[in-house]
């Protein structure tokens, strides 16, 4: 019965500590891959007909790591990759670009996490997005879905040179900085338990993003 007892306070204390944290939490962080979108882009409807050219582009751009991260830093841009899968696998350039920036305008939005960023700010909390991802993100994504008139700030590996685990999560700081808030006072939102580790080790709060339902319980909202 006293084991019983113990149990039932040690597991009210976790709740009060969890609830207190997260009542206290001054900002929210969002990944923007995994958690406010899972859209690719060059989807496979881009070309219907040439499911060669998908299939080319998954293997050889996407599926090779270092190309991908040299876009999310910056070091290569979009017309680098496009001219790159025109001249090999012989599609029109000009055609592909008009291609690929209407599926990135055409990504879909994960609305009910953007309905939950705007009630943490409607209850006075700042908001913000922190990616590793590419040229495109700043110049259609967050004009296409006015992130920006939703978020605080706006992070985006590519325009600072660096993705988010380089440099001791850099990226966090400048966003933080950027809000005037120390990081005890925040939590970041990311599908990547390493990034996760990271934050908490430089002193925040994090929360491994799997779907909705559990963040909403995390949140304590509905």
């Amino acid at each position: 019965m006293l084991n019983g007892k113990i149990s039932m306070a040690s597991t009210l204390i976790i709740a009060v500590v969890k609830n207190y944290r997260v009542m206290d939490i001054k900002v929210v962080l969002f990944d923007f891959d995994g958690v406010l979108s899972r859209g690719r882009f060059y989807e496979k409807e881009l070309l219907p007909e040439r499911a060669d050219i998908h299939n080319w582009i998954q293997a050889n751009i996407f599926g090779g790591k270092d190309s991908v991260k040299k876009w999310m830093r910056g070091q290569i841009n979009s017309p680098d990759i496009n001219r790159v899968i025109s001249d090999s696998v012989g599609i029109d350039y000009e055609t592909l670009r008009v291609l690929f920036e209407k599926s990135v305008r055409e990504m879909v939005i994960e609305e009910d996490v953007l309905s939950l960023a705007r009630l943490l700010k409607q209850k006075g909390k700042k908001v913000g997005i922190v990616t590793d991802n590419m040229d495109v993100f700043t110049q259609i994504v967050v004009l296409t879905h006015r992130l920006n008139e939703i978020f605080d700030v706006i992070i985006n590996s590519a325009d600072y040179g660096i993705v988010k685990k380089e440099e001791n999560g850099k990226l966090f700081d400048i966003a933080l900085n950027t809000l005037g808030e120390k990081i005890e006072d925040t939590l970041m939102i990311d599908d990547s338990a390493s990034t996760i580790e990271l934050y908490k080790q430089k002193g925040g709060h994090g929360f491994v993003y799997k779907n909705l339902p559990e963040l909403k319980s995390f949140l304590g909202v509905s």
